[in-house]
Protein backbone atom coordinates (compact mmCIF):
# COMPACT_ATOMS: atom_id res chain seq x y z
CA UNK A 1 0.00 0.00 0.00
CA UNK A 2 1.27 3.46 -0.87
CA UNK A 3 2.01 5.26 2.38
CA UNK A 4 0.87 8.51 0.79
CA UNK A 5 -2.69 7.12 0.82
CA UNK A 6 -2.58 6.45 4.53
CA UNK A 7 -4.65 8.75 6.80
CA UNK A 8 -1.62 8.92 9.10
CA UNK A 9 0.69 10.01 6.28
CA UNK A 10 -1.41 12.02 3.81
CA UNK A 11 0.07 13.59 0.72
CA UNK A 12 0.69 17.31 1.27
CA UNK A 13 1.02 20.26 -1.08
CA UNK A 14 4.58 20.95 0.04
CA UNK A 15 5.65 17.35 -0.49
CA UNK A 16 3.90 17.04 -3.87
CA UNK A 17 5.73 20.00 -5.42
CA UNK A 18 8.81 19.66 -3.21
CA UNK A 19 8.79 23.20 -1.86
CA UNK A 20 11.44 22.52 0.77
CA UNK A 21 13.82 21.18 -1.87
CA UNK A 22 13.05 24.09 -4.21
CA UNK A 23 13.80 26.62 -1.51
CA UNK A 24 17.25 25.09 -0.98
CA UNK A 25 18.28 25.74 -4.60
CA UNK A 26 18.91 29.49 -4.28
CA UNK A 27 22.53 29.98 -3.25
CA UNK A 28 23.77 33.55 -3.77
CA UNK A 29 27.53 34.03 -4.02
CA UNK A 30 27.49 37.55 -2.57
CA UNK A 31 25.55 39.70 -0.11
CA UNK A 32 24.13 41.85 -2.93
CA UNK A 33 20.39 42.31 -2.49
CA UNK A 34 19.52 41.80 -6.19
CA UNK A 35 21.33 38.49 -6.59
CA UNK A 36 18.47 36.45 -5.08
CA UNK A 37 16.07 37.87 -7.67
CA UNK A 38 18.57 37.15 -10.45
CA UNK A 39 18.91 33.50 -9.42
CA UNK A 40 15.18 32.86 -8.99
CA UNK A 41 14.27 34.47 -12.32
CA UNK A 42 16.81 32.36 -14.21
CA UNK A 43 15.80 29.18 -12.39
CA UNK A 44 12.22 29.95 -13.38
CA UNK A 45 13.27 30.42 -17.00
CA UNK A 46 14.80 26.95 -16.94
CA UNK A 47 11.64 25.43 -15.46
CA UNK A 48 9.53 27.04 -18.20
CA UNK A 49 12.01 25.73 -20.79
CA UNK A 50 11.71 22.24 -19.31
CA UNK A 51 7.93 22.36 -19.61
CA UNK A 52 8.11 23.76 -23.15
CA UNK A 53 10.45 20.93 -24.19
CA UNK A 54 8.13 18.36 -22.61
CA UNK A 55 5.15 19.70 -24.55
CA UNK A 56 7.15 20.21 -27.73
CA UNK A 57 8.25 16.58 -27.77
CA UNK A 58 4.62 15.50 -27.37
CA UNK A 59 3.66 17.81 -30.25
CA UNK A 60 6.36 16.28 -32.46
CA UNK A 61 5.04 12.81 -31.66
CA UNK A 62 1.51 13.92 -32.56
CA UNK A 63 2.55 15.48 -35.86
CA UNK A 64 4.67 12.45 -36.74
CA UNK A 65 1.53 10.33 -36.25
CA UNK A 66 -0.40 12.83 -38.44
CA UNK A 67 -2.55 13.84 -35.47
CA UNK A 68 -2.55 17.44 -36.63
CA UNK A 69 -5.27 18.75 -34.34
CA UNK A 70 -3.52 17.45 -31.23
CA UNK A 71 -0.20 18.74 -32.53
CA UNK A 72 -1.65 22.22 -33.02
CA UNK A 73 -3.14 22.15 -29.53
CA UNK A 74 0.20 21.25 -27.96
CA UNK A 75 2.12 23.81 -30.00
CA UNK A 76 -0.30 26.50 -28.84
CA UNK A 77 0.54 25.44 -25.32
CA UNK A 78 4.28 25.78 -26.04
CA UNK A 79 3.74 29.30 -27.38
CA UNK A 80 1.77 30.16 -24.24
CA UNK A 81 4.55 28.80 -22.02
CA UNK A 82 7.21 30.82 -23.83
CA UNK A 83 5.15 33.99 -23.60
CA UNK A 84 4.53 33.39 -19.90
CA UNK A 85 8.28 33.07 -19.38
CA UNK A 86 8.76 36.55 -20.87
CA UNK A 87 7.31 38.07 -17.70
CA UNK A 88 10.48 36.96 -15.92
CA UNK A 89 12.30 39.81 -17.60
CA UNK A 90 10.05 42.39 -15.90
CA UNK A 91 11.58 42.14 -12.40
CA UNK A 92 15.05 42.13 -13.98
CA UNK A 93 14.20 45.51 -15.53
CA UNK A 94 13.84 46.90 -12.00
CA UNK A 95 17.51 46.13 -11.36
CA UNK A 96 19.90 48.98 -12.09
CA UNK A 97 23.34 48.62 -13.62
CA UNK A 98 24.74 49.52 -10.20
CA UNK A 99 22.68 46.79 -8.54
CA UNK A 100 23.85 44.20 -11.04
CA UNK A 101 27.44 45.37 -10.75
CA UNK A 102 27.39 44.47 -7.04
CA UNK A 103 27.40 40.75 -7.85
CA UNK A 104 28.10 40.28 -11.57
CA UNK A 105 31.86 39.78 -11.14
CA UNK A 106 31.13 36.77 -8.93
CA UNK A 107 29.30 35.11 -11.85
CA UNK A 108 32.27 35.19 -14.24
CA UNK A 109 32.51 33.25 -16.52
CA UNK A 110 28.99 31.78 -16.24
CA UNK A 111 26.58 33.03 -18.91
CA UNK A 112 23.06 32.56 -20.21
CA UNK A 113 24.84 31.31 -23.34
CA UNK A 114 25.24 28.08 -21.37
CA UNK A 115 21.51 27.29 -21.23
CA UNK A 116 21.36 23.93 -22.97
CA UNK A 117 17.56 23.76 -22.75
CA UNK A 118 17.15 26.81 -24.98
CA UNK A 119 19.34 24.99 -27.54
CA UNK A 120 17.11 21.91 -27.27
CA UNK A 121 14.05 24.09 -27.95
CA UNK A 122 15.72 25.34 -31.12
CA UNK A 123 16.60 21.80 -32.19
CA UNK A 124 13.05 20.52 -31.67
CA UNK A 125 11.66 23.48 -33.60
CA UNK A 126 13.96 22.67 -36.50
CA UNK A 127 17.19 24.69 -36.62
CA UNK A 128 19.75 23.34 -39.07
CA UNK A 129 23.43 23.01 -38.43
CA UNK A 130 25.61 25.27 -40.54
CA UNK A 131 28.09 23.87 -43.04
CA UNK A 132 31.49 25.46 -42.56
CA UNK A 133 34.05 26.00 -45.29
CA UNK A 134 37.77 25.98 -44.73
CA UNK A 135 40.42 23.38 -44.11
CA UNK A 136 37.64 20.88 -43.56
CA UNK A 137 33.95 20.96 -44.29
CA UNK A 138 31.81 20.13 -41.28
CA UNK A 139 28.41 20.81 -39.79
CA UNK A 140 28.25 23.00 -36.72
CA UNK A 141 25.54 24.64 -34.66
CA UNK A 142 25.22 28.33 -35.47
CA UNK A 143 26.40 29.29 -32.01
CA UNK A 144 29.66 27.41 -32.55
CA UNK A 145 30.51 29.89 -35.30
CA UNK A 146 30.11 32.86 -32.99
CA UNK A 147 33.18 34.69 -31.77
CA UNK A 148 33.73 32.49 -28.76
CA UNK A 149 36.72 32.00 -26.47
CA UNK A 150 37.54 30.96 -22.96
CA UNK A 151 35.96 28.88 -20.25
CA UNK A 152 32.37 29.93 -20.97
CA UNK A 153 32.41 28.16 -24.32
CA UNK A 154 34.72 25.25 -23.52
CA UNK A 155 32.86 24.34 -20.32
CA UNK A 156 29.54 24.40 -22.15
CA UNK A 157 30.90 22.25 -24.98
CA UNK A 158 32.41 19.75 -22.55
CA UNK A 159 29.15 19.33 -20.65
CA UNK A 160 26.46 19.54 -23.33
CA UNK A 161 27.85 19.32 -26.87
CA UNK A 162 27.68 15.54 -27.23
CA UNK A 163 24.09 15.40 -25.96
CA UNK A 164 23.03 18.29 -28.20
CA UNK A 165 24.50 16.61 -31.27
CA UNK A 166 22.63 13.42 -30.35
CA UNK A 167 19.42 15.41 -29.89
CA UNK A 168 19.96 17.04 -33.27
CA UNK A 169 20.58 13.71 -35.00
CA UNK A 170 17.46 12.22 -33.43
CA UNK A 171 15.38 15.22 -34.47
CA UNK A 172 16.57 15.62 -38.06
CA UNK A 173 13.32 14.28 -39.50
CA UNK A 174 11.22 14.63 -36.37
CA UNK A 175 11.14 18.33 -35.61
CA UNK A 176 8.36 20.88 -36.03
CA UNK A 177 9.78 22.45 -39.20
CA UNK A 178 10.33 19.10 -40.94
CA UNK A 179 6.97 17.67 -39.92
CA UNK A 180 5.01 20.81 -40.84
CA UNK A 181 6.59 20.74 -44.28
CA UNK A 182 6.11 16.99 -44.71
CA UNK A 183 2.41 17.17 -43.85
CA UNK A 184 1.88 20.16 -46.13
CA UNK A 185 3.71 18.52 -49.02
CA UNK A 186 1.71 15.33 -48.62
CA UNK A 187 -1.60 17.17 -48.60
CA UNK A 188 -0.87 19.57 -51.46
CA UNK A 189 1.21 17.36 -53.73
CA UNK A 190 3.84 20.11 -53.95
CA UNK A 191 7.30 20.41 -52.43
CA UNK A 192 9.12 23.03 -50.38
CA UNK A 193 8.03 26.63 -50.70
CA UNK A 194 5.51 25.72 -53.41
CA UNK A 195 3.64 23.49 -50.96
CA UNK A 196 3.11 26.43 -48.64
CA UNK A 197 2.21 28.74 -51.51
CA UNK A 198 -0.48 26.29 -52.60
CA UNK A 199 -1.72 25.97 -49.02
CA UNK A 200 -1.99 29.73 -48.62
CA UNK A 201 -3.84 30.05 -51.92
CA UNK A 202 -6.28 27.33 -50.96
CA UNK A 203 -6.49 27.85 -47.22
CA UNK A 204 -10.20 27.06 -46.94
CA UNK A 205 -9.53 23.53 -48.20
CA UNK A 206 -6.92 22.81 -45.51
CA UNK A 207 -8.12 24.27 -42.19
CA UNK A 208 -5.96 22.05 -39.97
CA UNK A 209 -2.81 22.67 -41.99
CA UNK A 210 -3.52 26.40 -41.95
CA UNK A 211 -3.85 26.23 -38.16
CA UNK A 212 -0.53 24.40 -38.05
CA UNK A 213 1.16 27.03 -40.21
CA UNK A 214 -0.29 29.82 -38.07
CA UNK A 215 0.89 28.33 -34.80
CA UNK A 216 4.28 27.72 -36.40
CA UNK A 217 4.60 31.42 -37.10
CA UNK A 218 3.34 32.21 -33.61
CA UNK A 219 6.03 30.00 -32.09
CA UNK A 220 8.62 31.67 -34.28
CA UNK A 221 7.48 35.05 -32.97
CA UNK A 222 7.48 33.80 -29.36
CA UNK A 223 11.12 32.74 -29.70
CA UNK A 224 11.99 36.08 -31.27
CA UNK A 225 10.16 37.92 -28.48
CA UNK A 226 12.23 36.04 -25.90
CA UNK A 227 15.45 37.06 -27.65
CA UNK A 228 14.29 40.67 -27.94
CA UNK A 229 13.41 40.84 -24.24
CA UNK A 230 16.78 39.28 -23.37
CA UNK A 231 18.55 41.90 -25.46
CA UNK A 232 16.51 44.70 -23.89
CA UNK A 233 17.26 43.69 -20.31
CA UNK A 234 20.94 43.22 -21.18
CA UNK A 235 21.19 46.76 -22.52
CA UNK A 236 19.38 48.05 -19.43
CA UNK A 237 21.38 46.18 -16.78
CA UNK A 238 24.78 45.74 -18.44
CA UNK A 239 24.95 48.50 -21.04
CA UNK A 240 24.92 48.52 -24.81
CA UNK A 241 28.68 48.39 -25.23
CA UNK A 242 29.78 46.35 -22.22
CA UNK A 243 30.76 42.70 -22.07
CA UNK A 244 28.62 40.42 -19.94
CA UNK A 245 29.78 38.02 -17.24
CA UNK A 246 30.90 35.62 -19.96
CA UNK A 247 34.53 35.49 -21.06
CA UNK A 248 33.28 34.31 -24.46
CA UNK A 249 33.71 37.59 -26.32
CA UNK A 250 36.97 38.27 -28.11
CA UNK A 251 38.26 41.84 -28.44
CA UNK A 252 36.64 42.14 -31.87
CA UNK A 253 33.23 41.36 -30.41
CA UNK A 254 33.22 42.64 -26.82
CA UNK A 255 29.61 43.67 -26.40
CA UNK A 256 27.14 41.19 -24.94
CA UNK A 257 24.22 43.23 -26.30
CA UNK A 258 25.77 43.36 -29.77
CA UNK A 259 26.19 39.59 -29.78
CA UNK A 260 22.55 39.08 -28.82
CA UNK A 261 21.41 41.55 -31.47
CA UNK A 262 23.41 39.66 -34.09
CA UNK A 263 21.70 36.42 -33.11
CA UNK A 264 18.30 38.13 -33.38
CA UNK A 265 19.12 39.29 -36.90
CA UNK A 266 20.46 35.93 -38.03
CA UNK A 267 18.15 33.50 -36.23
CA UNK A 268 14.69 35.09 -36.26
CA UNK A 269 13.33 32.71 -38.93
CA UNK A 270 12.65 29.13 -37.86
CA UNK A 271 10.39 28.13 -40.78
CA UNK A 272 12.11 29.61 -43.87
CA UNK A 273 9.96 27.80 -46.43
CA UNK A 274 6.79 29.17 -44.88
CA UNK A 275 8.25 32.67 -44.59
CA UNK A 276 9.32 32.66 -48.23
CA UNK A 277 5.83 31.59 -49.28
CA UNK A 278 4.35 34.43 -47.26
CA UNK A 279 6.76 37.18 -48.26
CA UNK A 280 8.28 36.11 -51.57
CA UNK A 281 6.81 36.51 -55.07
CA UNK A 282 4.03 34.12 -56.04
CA UNK A 283 4.49 31.80 -59.01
Amino acid sequence: MDTNDSPTNPLTYWDYIATDQLFQLQKPLTDAHDEMQFIIVHQTFELWFKLAIYELRAAVDALDAEEIQRGVHLLKRVASILRTSLHGFEPLMTMSQQGYAEFRDALHPASGFQSSQFRVLEILLGIERVTTEGERVEERFYWENAVQAGHTFTNFMAKYHEDLVASYDNAKQRNVRALMLRLTEKATGRTGVEAYRYLLSNRDDYPLLMSLAEIGRDLQQAMLDFRLHHHKVTVFTVGEHAAGTSDAHKPGHPSCAAYLLGVIKDRSTIFPELEEALTGPAH
